[in-house]
C-alpha cells in the first residue's frame, strides 16, 4: 500500500518555507523535489531544513539548495517485504516509488506498510475453524487444526493477532470438531483485545455452507479466511482493495509455480507433434482468504454443504464483478506435516 504524492511534490526552485508547510501537512513527512517533467531531482526531510538553515539559507532559499540530490528510491511495483527490508536496513521511514523513468509515483510509508495508520475497521471477520485436518493426523487426533501450535501459538491465534494488528475487531469462528477447545482457548476474544462468537456447524458445511449461519445485519464487506492459513498479508489492503474496486466478492490469489522434471509429449491423432523439455508452468491459485459483501450472504442456502468455489463461480454466473487480490507476502497453508515444518520455521513467537 502506498500513499499519493502529488501533495509532497515541489518543484526545484520553491521556497524553502513552502516545503517547511509541506512537511508540517502531509501524512509522509518528505518533500520530494522534481523537475518539469515530474522525475525526481531530491528530496528534503526536517533535518535538511535544519542543517540548510545553519549554512545561512533563508525561508526564501530555493528548495534545491537544500535538498538531498541522491535520495533512495524503489521501483513502484517493489513488494511490500524488499520495501520493509529496505526501511529496516537503512534506518528509514518512507521510500519515494519512481517509475522507470525515474518518474515520482507514490511514497511508501512504514506505518502505511504496517497497517498502523488503521484505525479499528467495521468489517466482520469470519474464520472457517471447524475442519477436522485429517491430512495432518496423529496430531489432529485430539485436537483441531486451527488449535496446533506454531512457533509457540495456535494457528488460530496467529491468524488473530495478525488481523487485530490491522484494525479488525469483530470475529466469527466457525467451529465444529472439537470446537469446545476453541472456546475454551479464546473465549470472548476480550483477551486478545477484540469480540468473538461462535457459529457452530451441526454437520460440516464446506468451505463457504457456514456463512448462511451468520446472523443478519452487516453492513461491511466481510472478510473470510480458512483458519488453517498463515500470511503476512496485509489485511487492511486487501479491503481497501475490495471496496474501490466496488466488487461483490475478491479472492486472494498466489503465484504457483509447477516444474514438471521430464520432456512431456505433444500428440496429436496418435503421432508425435514435439517434445517441450521439462515444461514450467505459472498459475494464480487461491489462498483461501476472501472478502464478501454482505449482500452475498441471502444468496447461500441455509445449513448445506457448500464449497469456495462453487459460490464464486455462481456469483460469476449471475453477472457479478469478482475481483482477485495478488498475494505476494508469506504465506502457508498448513494442511500437511511439511507444510507444518515450513510453517514453523517461519513463524516464531518471541521468545519461542
Amino acid at each position: 500500500m502506498q500513499l499519493d504524492a502529488l501533495h509532497n511534490m515541489l518543484p526545484e526552485d520553491a521556497p524553502v518555507l513552502q516545503a517547511i508547510e509541506v512537511l508540517d501537512q502531509a501524512q509522509a513527512k518528505i518533500v520530494l523535489v522534481v523537475d518539469a517533467a515530474g522525475k525526481l531531482t531530491g528530496s528534503v526531510v526536517d533535518g535538511d531544513v535544519r542543517r540548510g538553515l545553519l549554512r545561512g539559507h533563508s525561508l526564501q532559499s530555493p528548495v534545491r539548495d537544500i535538498m538531498h540530490r541522491e535520495p533512495y528510491v524503489l521501483p513502484v511495483h517493489s513488494p511490500r517485504q524488499k520495501i520493509l527490508e529496505a526501511m529496516h536496513v537503512l534506518e528509514i521511514k518512507q521510500v519515494p516509488l519512481v517509475t522507470p523513468e525515474g518518474a515520482v509515483a507514490g511514497i511508501a510509508v512504514h506505518d502505511v506498510l504496517l497497517g498502523l495508520q488503521h484505525g479499528e475497521r467495521p468489517n466482520h471477520v469470519v474464520v472457517m475453524a471447524g475442519g477436522k485436518g485429517k491430512r495432518l493426523l496423529p496430531i489432529t487426533q485430539d485436537m483441531p487444526k486451527p488449535m496446533v501450535p506454531v512457533g509457540g501459538k495456535p494457528i488460530l491465534e496467529w491468524i488473530l493477532l495478525r488481523l487485530t494488528h490491522y484494525g479488525f475487531r469483530e470475529f466469527t469462528f466457525a467451529i465444529n470438531y472439537l470446537g469446545h477447545m476453541i472456546e475454551d482457548y479464546f473465549g470472548d476474544g476480550s483477551a486478545f483485545g477484540c469480540r468473538i462468537r461462535y457459529v457452530k456447524e451441526k454437520e460440516f458445511l464446506g468451505t463457504a455452507g457456514a456463512l448462511s449461519l451468520l446472523p443478519p445485519g452487516d453492513r461491511h464487506p466481510l472478510v473470510v479466511t480458512n483458519g488453517d492459513i498463515l500470511t503476512g498479508l496485509d489485511f487492511g489492503s486487501l479491503v481497501d482493495f475490495h471496496d474501490e474496486g466496488a466488487y461483490t466478492a475478491t479472492v486472494c490469489a498466489r503465484a504457483h509455480r509447477v516444474e514438471v522434471p521430464y520432456g512431456v509429449i505433444e500428440v496429436r491423432d496418435g503421432c508425435l507433434q514435439g517434445i517441450v523439455e521439462k515444461p514450467v508452468y505459472d498459475n494464480l491459485i487461491s489462498a483461501g482468504i476472501y472478502v464478501m459483501s454482505p449482500a452475498v450472504l441471502p444468496g447461500i442456502p441455509q445449513a448445506q454443504v457448500l464449497d469456495m468455489p462453487d459460490l464464486l463461480l455462481s456469483l460469476v454466473g449471475d453477472g457479478h464483478k469478482i475481483g482477485v487480490f495478488a498475494l505476494e507476502d508469506e504465506w502457508v497453508d498448513v494442511g500437511r506435516h511439511d507444510d507444518l515444518e515450513r510453517a514453523k520455521r517461519t513463524f516464531t513467537a518471541p521468545g519461542g
